[in-house]
C-alpha cells in the first residue's frame, strides 16, 4: 500500500479524537493549551493521558498520518518490578556510567506504577509466557537460555520476573494491542491527536529561556501552538536518519521500524534550544536482513544448525549459536584493528538445504513488515533473490562478493569439527552445530538491524531535558526512546517499559504532581 493510499484509508477510518492538520485552528480556537506532546507513540500517548489525569489540557501533535509509532509494531512486553532497588542498580551498571543512579531509580519507581495505571484506565494485564518474557534472553539462532541478558552484573536476579503484555485482540497482539489500549484511553479522555502536523521548532520566551510552545508545519502552512506549562518531546529516534547513523554508529543500518517515523526530528529540535545529548551510539538491535523492495528490514532467525556466519573476507568470528539477541551489535560493529574497516556489517549467513527447509528464516511479527506472508520453506524469498542459491561454496562466495578460497576454508574447517566432535576455537558447542551439506548452498547479508535507537536529549530524574551544564531547560521534557535511559548494554523488554514509565514521569513533572490511578 502506498503512503498516499494509507493516508486516505487512515483518514476514512480515523476515530473522533484523531484530527487532521487542517483541524488545528479549530482545536486551538480557545487559546493556549497547558501541555503540547510531540509524538503519538507509546510514550507520547502515556504522557498525554497522564497529563489529562492531572487536570491539565493537552494536545498531541504527530507528523505521520498514522499514530502508534514503534510501539504498535513492537512485542509490547513490559517488565515486572519485584525488587526496585536491585533492578535500578542492575540497570545503572548496564549503562556503564552513562546514566546516573538517580535517573535509573526514578525510571524503576515509575515503572512500578504502570500496572495499576493500566488497570485504572480499563486495561488488563496478561503474563508474557513466550520467548519474549523477561526471564529469557532470546538467542538469534535456535536456542534460548534462562535468566537475564547480562547475569554477571549486580542486581541481575531482580530481572527474573515474567514480563506482561496487554491481551491480544483479533489480529492485534503485542505492541498493537498495547497501542489499541492507549488509543482507546486517549479517546476516553478526549485528548485530541493531530496527525500530519510536523513540529519544526520550539518557541522560547527569551533566549535562552523557557519553552512556551511549538511551531508546526501543516502541509506548507505554519502555525504556533502556545503551551502554558511546557512541551514533552516523545517523537522517537533516528533509525531512518542516515546522517545520524553514520555519525554515531559508523554505518547506516537497516531497521524494522515503520518508514518515516524515526527521522531524528526530536534530536534536532532539542539541539536547537541548547540541549545536551547522550547515548547517541546506543541502539537496540536484532540480527536481520535488508531487502531491495522494502524500506523496512526483517528479523533473522535460523531454525536448524547447518549454518555459519562469516565476515566480509569469509572468516567466522564468533560463536554464532550464542549471539545474545541485542548484544550481537557490539561484535558486528567492531572495526578491524589492522585495516580500520568494518568487516562485519554486513556479515553473511551461509547455510544448507536442510536449514532452508527447517522453517522460516525470520520471526514474526516483523515490525513494519508484519503482514508480509513469509513462505514456510523460504522458497518464495529465494525466488525473490533475498537469499542467494548456488551449487558450490565457491560459486556462492562469488555471488555474495566474498573470497572463495577463504569461505571454502571456513566451511571445511567448521564441517570437520562437526564430524569429529573437536572443540570449536570460537566456542560453538557440539549440540549447536551441524555439518553444512549440499548442494545447494544458500547465503544472505545480515546486519545488526535496529529496533530503535536510544540517543537524544539528556534528561534528569524528573524527565526534564538538560543543557550541557546540567541545568534544565524550563518547560521542556522528554519521554520514550528519544534520549532513552539505556546506554551501551540493553537488557531487552526495556524500551516499551520506558515508554510508559517515562510518559508518567514527564506528565508528573510538567504538571507538578503525581498522576492519579
Amino acid at each position: 500500500m502506498s503512503v498516499e493510499d494509507r493516508s486516505r484509508l487512515d483518514a476514512a477510518l480515523a476515530p473522533p479524537h484523531h484530527h487532521r492538520a487542517e483541524d488545528l485552528d479549530r482545536l486551538l480556537a480557545s487559546g493556549a493549551v497547558d501541555v503540547v506532546v510531540v509524538g503519538a507513540g507509546g510514550a507520547g500517548a502515556t504522557a498525554a493521558i497522564a497529563t489529562h489525569d492531572l487536570g491539565a489540557s493537552v494536545v498531541v501533535v504527530e507528523k505521520s498520518t498514522h499514530p502508534g509509532g514503534n510501539t504498535e509494531q513492537s512485542g509490547g512486553s513490559i517488565r515486572t518490578v519485584t525488587d526496585a532497588p536491585a533492578m535500578a542498580e542492575h540497570f545503572f551498571h548496564l549503562a556503564q556510567g552513562t546514566t546516573p543512579r538517580t535517573v535509573m531509580a526514578s525510571f524503576v519507581e515509575h515503572l512500578a506504577l504502570v500496572p495499576e495505571w493500566i488497570q485504572a484506565h480499563g486495561g488488563e494485564l496478561g503474563r508474557n509466557g513466550g520467548s519474549g518474557a523477561a526471564a529469557v534472553s532470546r538467542m538469534l539462532f535456535p536456542a534460548t537460555h534462562p535468566g537475564p541478558a547480562y547475569p554477571d552484573f549486580p542486581g541481575a536476579d531482580a530481572l527474573t520476573g515474567r514480563a506482561y503484555v496487554l491481551p491480544r485482540r483479533p489480529g492485534r497482539e503485542g505492541g498493537a494491542a498495547l497501542w489499541d489500549f492507549l488509543d482507546d484511553a486517549l479517546a476516553a479522555a478526549g485528548v485530541p491527536v493531530v496527525l500530519g502536523a510536523q513540529v519544526t521548532g520550539l518557541v522560547e520566551h527569551g533566549r535562552p529561556g523557557a519553552i512556551t510552545g511549538v511551531e508546526v508545519d501543516m502541509g506548507g502552512r505554519t502555525a504556533t501552538i502556545p503551551s502554558r506549562r511546557g512541551v514533552i518531546l516523545a517523537c522517537g529516534g533516528f533509525a531512518y536518519d542516515t546522517e545520524h547513523l553514520v555519525q554515531y554508529l559508523g554505518v547506516a543500518l537497516p531497521t524494522v521500524s515503520a518508514p518515516g517515523v524515526a527521522t531524528g526530528d526530536g534530536v534536532r529540535l532539542a539541539q536547537s534550544v541548547g540541549a545536551d545529548l547522550w547515548h547517541m551510539g546506543a541502539v537496540s538491535t536484532s540480527l536481520g536482513y535488508r531487502v531491495p523492495e522494502l524500506e523496512a528490514g526483517f528479523y533473522c532467525e535460523v531454525r536448524d544448525y547447518g549454518f555459519v556466519v562469516v565476515d566480509q573476507v569469509g572468516r567466522r568470528y564468533s560463536d554464532e549459536g550464542s549471539f545474545e539477541n541485542h548484544g550481537a551489535v557490539h561484535e558486528m560493529l567492531a572495526r578491524d584493528g589492522r585495516t580500520g574497516r568494518q568487516l562485519r556489517a554486513p556479515s553473511f549467513l551461509v547455510f544448507d538445504e536442510q536449514t532452508r527447509l527447517a522453517g522460516p528464516l525470520t520471526r514474526q511479527p516483523n515490525g513494519a513488515n508484519a503482514s508480509y506472508p513469509w513462505s514456510r520453506d523460504n522458497s518464495a524469498e529465494v525466488e525473490r533473490g533475498w537469499f542467494t542459491r548456488a551449487e558450490s561454496i565457491a560459486r556462492l562466495a562469488e555471488a555474495l562478493g566474498l573470497p572463495a578460497a577463504q569461505l571454502e576454508a571456513s566451511v571445511v574447517e567448521y564441517n570437520a569439527r562437526c564430524l569429529d566432535g573437536a572443540a570449536d576455537p570460537l566456542g560453538r558447542s557440539p549440540e549447536r552445530r551441524r555439518e553444512i551439506v549440499g548442494p545447494p548452498f544458500y547465503g544472505a547479508a545480515v546486519y545488526p538491524t535496529i529496533l530503535n535507537t536510544q540517543g537524544g536529549p539528556r534528561r534528569d530524574e524528573q524527565g526534564r531535558i538538560l543543557r550541557p551544564d546540567g541545568a534544565p531547560i524550563p518547560g521542556l521534557y522528554g519521554a520514550g526512546e528519544l534520549g532513552s535511559v539505556w546506554g551501551p548494554l540493553y537488557p531487552g523488554t526495556g524500551n516499551i517499559s520506558e515508554c510508559l514509565a517515562s510518559g508518567l514521569l514527564a506528565a508528573e513533572s510538567v504538571c507538578g504532581s503525581a498522576p492519579s490511578t
